[in-house]
């Protein structure tokens, strides 16, 4: 049987080894870098740049591709 597409294969949890940037927040009165041995979400591009989330960032993100996964259920009429 052929394998299923991980459509999600860009994107994954790491630990901060060192003081990182968040990339939503790198500006501006909500600007905080992620700490080292906090958990924050990863998100590498095609070009394979790489973008920090911290975890209200990252709860953020993970509700938005909810909501859009379930948006493609429902016009692809399958049920969760």
């Amino acid at each position: 049987m052929p394998q299923i597409k991980a459509v999600l294969g860009n994107v994954k949890v790491e630990t901060a080894k060192r003081k990182r940037g968040c990339s939503r927040h790198k500006a501006g009165k909500h600007k905080h870098d992620i700490l080292k041995d906090e958990t924050c979400l990863v998100v590498t591009d095609a070009d394979g740049s790489k973008h920090n989330y911290c975890q209200e960032s990252a709860k953020d993100i993970l509700d938005r591709a909810e909501m859009d996964l379930e948006t493609l259920r429902s016009d692809m009429r399958l049920t969760p």
